[in-house]
């Protein structure tokens, strides 16, 4: 079984430049926004990220590039004055249908600061060589479990979560490149 939580982490990853997933959500109730200007399609030169509003306060988010697609809810938090998203990945759970009920995967959410306006959207998503720095030298206590092959999993409640990205949200170290997405 570890090894399919495994698996499902690296689709995840493959698919979205940099996550490191975690048990529980970025987002509270409190913490939650919606802004019309992410509707719509973005794009940058090999992807395309197309939002549409949810059933509540959270966008449908349809991410493909040239192999794959993928569809997450996504929930926009806003700490401070910063604003990241959470990516939930809708269609990694297994059903009595699929052949995979045996062996259950497990959803777990990522996150990424993210910068818009109407026409330009940058998305930047933590630095995992980074987060592994800090745990090595043993700069941060954050609740976290390293799994087969090195993959770190956020095990921390919301709350704290939220205390971390607060945090290093304007530490540029903190964060890979951003995805440039433009309309």
């Amino acid at each position: 079984m570890k090894k399919l939580i495994v698996v499902s982490m690296l689709v995840l990853a493959a698919l979205l430049p940099s996550c490191i997933p975690s048990l529980h959500p970025l987002y509270s109730e409190d913490k939650l926004v919606f802004r019309e200007e992410i509707l719509g399609e973005w794009q940058n030169d090999k992807e395309t990220w197309a939002f549409s509003k949810g059933d509540g306060a959270y966008y449908k988010l349809v991410f493909s590039d040239e192999d794959e697609q993928a569809e997450f809810n996504v929930h926009l938090v806003r700490l401070g004055e910063h604003y990241f998203f959470d990516f939930y990945n809708i269609k990694n759970r297994c059903s009595d249908d699929d052949g995979l009920s045996i062996a259950p995967l497990l959803a777990t959410h990522s996150f990424a600061k993210v910068v818009f306006d109407k026409k330009d959207m940058k998305i930047y998503f933590f630095d995992v060589e980074w987060l592994e720095k800090l745990f090595e030298q043993r700069k941060i206590r954050i609740k976290h479990e390293v799994m087969e092959e090195d993959i770190i999993v956020l095990t921390a409640p919301t709350a704290e979560l939220q205390e971390f990205v607060r945090k290093y949200a304007e530490d540029e170290k903190a964060f890979l490149s951003p995805e440039h997405l433009t309309r």
